[in-house]
């Protein structure tokens, strides 16, 4: 009877050694044709860094469309009026409730019109021109609502340029390294991320979450250069925010600019030894003036956020970004806008 166990429990081992051998040397292989696949792609290049929500995502209470545009929204037809929205992640809402997202409060404002939401966290103002020439003059937009600020404060506060090598944030792609399809992810299954990641991503990819990568730090901890030049910056914003303005309109799109509300004083703000000596509140202001002064100039309409939520800590989650009833407040002053436009 022992000799029979024994033999049976030898024979298990033995089976169930080959199993793990058989997906070690096929976990081996899939990673080893993966790498060398992928490798053999990377490469130098110069293309526009399209930066826009990734295509069909789904996570918490976010969701996206084969177009990258975040759902839900009514899609367009020809006796529909189309509006889309530009911006950083105060225009994605990625924390608020997809029933209380900007674009869906605005729809459920107007009637017949489809309002498409393609803020993506970390646009500036130079990556929305990109959206708006590349894609979404294509489609025939009636209104196009552009929200930035805080954004191009920041690359130009820490890079003193929209035309610069950052490695997420630059207007041109110039090496396949930064390109989204080498950031697979990483597999949901804590036993398939350890032992097998390889052979679910060459046989199982829905195994992977369908996220972006993950954020670092994108600029350096160091503190700010003492003597940057505001006005020059603020120039350049302007220049960006005119350029913008300016090639809406030549497609007979109707701009909307929007200053970007804020709670600044509220909240304490990240990294602050970095901005020793700079006051972020005001330069924050001093940007929204900016935006007020392109409305002005470009005859164009305005919604000024800033003013609209001033002394509203419940419309806000941190120093920029929206609770749920901040999304609802500032929704309601944009259809008003939308509505008189298109009347």
């Amino acid at each position: 009877m022992l000799k029979k166990f024994l033999n049976w429990f030898f024979l298990s081992v033995i089976f169930v050694g080959l199993i793990i051998g058989v997906f070690a040397v096929v976990e081996l292989y899939c990673a080893y044709a993966y790498y060398k696949y992928r490798d053999t792609l990377k490469n130098n290049l110069q293309a526009i860094r399209l930066r826009q929500p990734l295509q069909n995502q789904k996570f918490n209470n976010y969701r996206t469309d084969s177009l990258g545009f975040i759902l839900p929204y009514t899609s367009p037809d020809s006796t529909s009026k189309t509006v889309f929205l530009l911006g950083g992640s105060t225009t994605e809402c990625l924390e608020v409730s997809e029933e209380k997202r900007i674009h869906v409060e605005i729809e459920k404002r107007l009637d017949n019109l489809s309002c498409i939401n393609m803020g993506y966290s970390g646009n500036h103002s130079m990556h929305s021109l990109n959206l708006l020439a590349n894609k979404i003059i294509s489609l025939s937009p009636d209104v196009v609502v552009i929200n930035h600020n805080v954004n191009d404060l920041s690359i130009l506060l820490n890079t003193g340029t929209y035309f610069n090598q950052h490695p997420k944030r630059s207007l041109i792609l110039t090496h396949s390294d930064q390109l989204n399809p080498y950031k697979v992810g990483y597999p949901k299954n804590w036993f398939v991320r350890t032992f097998i990641p390889h052979i679910s991503l060459v046989l199982l990819p829905t195994t992977f979450e369908g996220q972006d990568i993950p954020k670092n730090n994108e600029f350096s901890k160091d503190a700010l250069r003492p003597d940057l030049n505001i006005d020059s910056l603020k120039q350049l914003y302007s220049k960006s925010l005119t350029g913008l303005v300016n090639y809406a309109k030549s497609w007979n799109v109707q701009p909307v600019l929007m200053t970007q509300a804020s709670c600044f004083k509220e909240f304490e703000v990240e990294n602050i030894e970095k901005f020793k000596g700079y006051n972020l509140d005001s330069l924050h202001k001093e940007f929204n003036k900016v935006v007020r002064s392109v409305a002005r100039i470009s005859d164009v309409s305005l919604v000024d956020a800033e003013k609209l939520m001033e002394d509203k800590k419940e419309y806000f989650y941190d120093t920029v970004h929206y609770t749920d009833s901040g999304s609802t407040f500032i929704s309601n002053h944009l259809a008003k806008e939308i509505k008189r436009l298109l009347n």
